[in-house]
């Protein structure tokens, strides 16, 4: 159980704590635009601003898997699959892996990308 209550824990810490970041960041991002103006030298030179966009992207695909794990396991189950269908009832916990690990491989190649395309 104590295992199991750390990982809800942190999930739900994770979630809160990513949003307060992105509000955080976009808060910043819009006081910047209104006070210097962001440019494209702005964007490309500010080790800073390409960090914390960094970061903004990471906890993005952390906030999205969590958020998509928890529609998974609520929707993905053999009581809700096997209400429509008793195959998809019994493939349920097949189908819940695949999608896991889906959004596992996108979530990975859609940061790899920004983060290739911010520092290079």
């Amino acid at each position: 159980m104590g295992d199991a209550m750390k990982s809800g824990r942190l999930t739900w810490y994770l979630q809160r704590y990513s949003a307060i970041y992105f509000i955080t960041f976009l808060v910043y991002l819009e006081y910047t635009f209104w006070t210097s103006g962001i440019t494209f030298q702005f964007l490309n030179s500010n080790n800073l601003f390409k960090a914390s966009l960094s970061i903004f992207i990471l906890l993005a695909c952390v906030h999205a898997y969590i958020g998509l794990w928890t529609v998974g396991t609520d929707y993905l189950t053999k009581r809700t699959l096997g209400f429509i269908s008793s195959g998809l009832g019994a493939s349920a916990n097949t189908l819940r892996k695949i999608y896991e690990y889906i959004f596992i491989l996108l979530g990975v190649l859609i940061a790899a990308m920004y983060i290739l395309i911010i520092w290079f």
